[in-house]
């Protein structure tokens, strides 16, 4: 089988980074060269071994179940741990697998080091790591036919295949699946994140999933003559981008259709959270799984174990964006308590025709505001509350806008 899988690979089909035999399995991580590439080398591989099995042991027929089963990886986050997925399947030692070559224990001519191998020990430390979710994950998919992947990155895919890559359950995305931006927090540790290096954000596939996108109050100028600008019921100041399906905001090539790109998405892959026991401390949180993290490409984000000024800047912004979420909670606290607020959906259709495309949200009643008493607008005048609703209630407008968008896409 070995010998089989050099020459075959050896004849540019496909490039083989892990594998391993046993005795009722052989499961590999290759790239195919061509499209026809993989296809064309697992037929050619099993009649080969057939062959080769039915000759030595005086048999005929077939050996295997059925024809072999293949999941797409999405190799920046995931194809080490496919690799040690395979490879920890025997020992280190064992001979039939490419383990003991991809830890630097021997040379093997049938290994060839995925572009995001970087050396034997590092490999080695995730090789020998604890069980983590990720594992659990890499096995599932394995079983299922699913890509290991992000959810971004096959969405990506589905566009260019035009085939759905996922399984989907039946009914409605529920909404929390559909708005989550960040996929796995972690806190950043100059240990572990040493060599992380992160790449400049240019696509925004991540956020596509997003119907609300949270806002500062200081951003609603920017914003309001594109998008509505409305406040969740959990009250907080949010740009609505989608009629209940992926973001109207991002275009095919993963760009935000307007100028100007809320400070929430700008600041990805990075946040700031407070410890429980301890809230008055921020902590730096990166989206470990995110695309645009990497070992080999981008900027470092330490040097010589400090923050490097690429981390610098990113600190700096999530540290102003923090102060000015604090302004905006406390603008919109008032004006919940103030009571000019009403709740609003957007919806097509009547009666039993009726379907309700976005809701949870609150808007500012005109008619409740301008019952307010002299003395609070007054106030609101001089602080600028007034400006910002008055920019609120222009950003309505832009629902039109919403179906627009929609419409233009479905052509």
């Amino acid at each position: 089988m070995y010998q089989s899988m050099l020459e075959l690979a050896s004849g540019d089909e496909v490039s083989i980074h892990s594998y391993i035999l046993l005795d009722n399995c052989l499961e590999l991580l290759v790239t195919p060269n061509k499209v026809e590439s993989l296809p064309r080398f697992m037929q050619s591989l099993g009649r080969r071994y057939v062959g080769f099995y039915n000759k030595k042991y005086e048999r005929s027929g077939t050996l295997w179940e059925d024809r072999y089963k293949a999941s797409l990886v999405e190799a920046k986050i995931y194809a080490l741990w496919v690799m040690r997925y395979i490879e920890s399947k025997a020992s280190s030692g064992y001979a039939y697998s490419s383990a003991s070559a991809n830890l630097g224990k021997r040379e093997d001519l049938l290994i060839k080091k995925l572009p995001i191998y970087e050396s034997a020990s590092e490999y080695e430390r995730l090789y020998k790591s604890k069980d983590t979710p990720k594992d659990h994950f890499v096995e599932e998919m394995i079983t299922r036919q699913l890509p290991i992947a992000t959810p971004i990155w096959i969405k990506k895919i589905e566009r260019i295949m035009g085939l759905a890559l996922e399984a989907k359950e039946r009914g409605r995305p529920k909404k929390e699946e559909r708005v989550k931006m960040y996929k796995n927090l972690v806190v950043l540790d100059k240990k572990k994140h040493s060599d992380l290096r992160v790449m400049p954000l240019s696509d925004l596939e991540f956020a596509r999933g997003s119907v609300y996108i949270p806002t500062l109050a200081n951003e609603i100028m920017r914003v309001c003559d594109h998008f509505p600008v409305v406040v969740s019921k959990d009250g907080a100041l949010m740009t609505l981008v989608s009629l209940g399906g992926d973001s109207l905001a991002i275009n095919d090539d993963g760009r935000w259709i307007t100028h100007y790109i809320p400070a929430h998405i700008r600041r990805y892959p990075f946040s700031l959270a407070s410890p429980k026991d301890n809230p008055d401390q921020r902590v730096v949180l990166i989206d470990e799984d995110s695309g645009l993290f990497s070992r080999s490409e981008g900027n470092a984000l330490f040097e010589d174990g400090e923050a490097s000024e690429v981390l610098k800047g990113a600190i700096e912004f999530l540290n102003t964006y923090d102060a000015n979420a604090r302004t905006t909670s406390n603008i919109i606290k008032e004006l919940m308590s103030s009571g000019v607020m009403e709740d609003r959906e957007i919806s097509i259709g009547e009666g039993d025709e009726k379907k309700v495309l976005v809701d949870g949200f609150m808007v500012v009643d005109k008619t409740k505001l301008d019952a307010l008493d002299d003395a609070t607008l007054a106030s609101w005048a001089r602080r600028g509350v007034i400006s910002f609703i008055e920019a609120h209630l222009r950003s309505l407008e832009s629902i039109e806008k919403l179906f627009e968008l929609a419409q233009r896409r479905q052509r």
